[in-house]
C-alpha cells in the first residue's frame, strides 16, 4: 500500500471491507450494533493480548478502513483501542496488565474510553469532575462524567482521571461496569453514531480497590498516550474523508458540475495523501519524535480535511444526498461530529495558538 494511503495491505482492507460494508446502514439505524465488529477486528488483528496496540500503524490502517465503510463502528473500536492502550501503562505483573487487558483484547469487557476531561485538564488545568478520596484499601470515586461511549453495562472497563480530595493531584482509574454506585444515563438521541451507546456518567460512591487505579502519575500517563490518541482519531478522520472523495470522483463527469468541483477534489486528494504519510510516519515510532504541536496540528488537519471532504461528496451527488438513508447524507452526518468530538476544533486551535511555534 502506498504511504500516501492509509489503507492497509490489500487481504486486510478486503477483509473489513466484506465484513462492514454491509452492516454500515443497518448499525446507523440502529438493526444492528457495533460490538460484533469490535471483536471481528480483535480476531482479525490476533495481536498480543499483553501489547495489542504494539504495531501501531496497524492499527491506524485498521480504523481507517473501518472508517471507509462504517464510521459508528470505527468510532467505538478507537475507545476499545483506547483503553488498551491507558491499560498497558500499568505495571507488569499488576492486576489490570495480567487480567484486566486480555479480557479487553478479547471483547470480553467493552473498553469505554472517558478521558475527555482528562486531557483537557493536562492542556488548560480544567478541573476534573471526578474527585477520590484514597485508604489503604482503595478509592471512593464521586462526580460526573459527561460524556462516555461504549457503555455496555456490564460488560465494560471505563478510563477516567480524578483529582485526589486530599492533595488535589490528578490521577487515571479503571472502573468496572459493573461497580455499584456506577449509573448511566439513558442514551440520548443523536445525529449519528447512536450505536456506540453513548450517554453521561454518575459516580455515586463507587468504591474500588488499589488494583483498579491505572497511575497516580498524571503527567507521565497523559505523555505516554496523548500520541496514539491524537493519531487514532486523525486516522479514522482521514478513512472518512478518504472515502467521500471516492465517491465523489465516481459521480463527478464532464460538464459544468465536473468542470467546477474538479479542482477541488484534486486538491482534497492531494491532502489527503500527505495526511496519511503524516500519520504513518508519526505512527511508526508511536508518536515519539513528533513534537505534541505537530500531532495536534495533524488532528486539526484530518478533521477539517474530512468535513471539507463529505461536504465536496454531497455537492457531487446533489439533491439525492439528503434522503435520510443515503450513503452520503449518512456520512455528512457522521462528519459533524469530528469538530465536537474532544478534543473539539476548538480546543485545538486554542492549544495551538498557546503553544509554543
Amino acid at each position: 500500500m502506498s504511504h500516501s494511503s492509509l489503507l492497509p495491505a490489500a487481504e486486510l482492507r478486503e477483509t473489513i471491507c466484506a465484513f462492514f460494508e454491509p452492516r454500515a446502514a443497518a448499525v446507523d439505524t440502529g438493526r444492528t450494533g457495533v460490538r460484533e465488529g469490535i471483536a471481528f477486528v480483535a480476531a482479525a488483528l490476533d495481536g498480543d493480548e499483553c501489547d495489542p496496540n504494539a504495531n501501531l500503524n496497524r492499527i491506524c490502517e485498521t480504523l481507517a478502513a473501518v472508517a471507509w465503510s462504517d464510521m459508528s463502528t470505527a468510532f467505538s473500536l478507537w475507545c476499545q483501542r483506547m483503553v488498551l492502550e491507558y491499560l498497558a501503562t500499568a505495571p507488569d505483573g499488576s492486576f489490570l496488565r495480567e487480567e484486566v487487558l486480555p479480557s479487553v483484547a478479547r471483547t470480553e469487557h467493552i473498553g469505554s474510553t472517558a478521558l475527555a476531561s482528562g486531557m483537557a485538564h493536562a492542556v488548560s488545568g480544567t478541573a476534573l469532575p471526578v474527585h477520590g478520596r484514597f485508604d489503604t484499601a482503595g478509592v471512593t470515586l464521586e462526580g460526573r462524567i459527561t460524556w462516555a461511549s461504549n457503555l455496555f453495562p456490564p460488560d465494560l472497563v471505563m478510563v477516567t482521571a480524578g483529582t485526589n480530595a486530599e492533595t488535589g493531584e490528578a490521577f487515571i482509574v479503571a472502573i468496572p461496569g459493573d461497580a455499584p454506585g456506577v449509573r448511566i444515563d439513558p442514551y440520548p438521541r443523536l445525529l449519528a453514531l447512536q450505536q456506540t451507546n453513548s450517554s453521561s456518567v454518575t459516580l455515586d460512591g463507587v468504591r474500588l480497590g488499589q488494583e483498579w487505579v491505572v497511575s497516580h502519575h498524571f503527567p507521565a500517563f497523559i505523555g505516554a498516550v496523548r500520541g496514539p490518541f491524537l493519531l487514532t482519531q486523525s486516522s479514522y478522520a482521514w478513512g472518512l474523508g478518504r472515502r467521500a472523495l471516492d465517491e465523489a470522483r465516481k459521480v463527478l463527469r464532464a460538464g459544468a458540475a465536473g468542470d467546477a468541483l474538479a479542482p477541488d477534489l484534486e486538491r482534497l486528494e492531494a491532502e489527503a495523501g500527505g495526511i496519511a504519510c503524516t500519520i504513518r510516519t508519526a505512527a511508526r515510532a508511536r508518536g515519539h519524535g513528533t513534537p505534541v504541536r505537530g500531532l495536534v496540528q495533524l488532528r486539526l488537519d484530518a478533521v477539517r480535511f474530512a468535513t471539507t471532504a463529505v461536504a465536496l461528496e454531497a455537492k457531487a451527488v446533489g439533491g439525492r444526498c439528503y434522503l435520510a438513508d443515503h450513503p452520503t447524507g449518512r456520512r455528512l452526518r457522521e462528519a459533524a461530529f469530528l469538530p465536537v468530538q474532544a478534543p473539539t476544533e476548538a480546543q485545538l486551535r486554542w492549544e495551538l495558538s498557546h503553544s509554543a511555534s
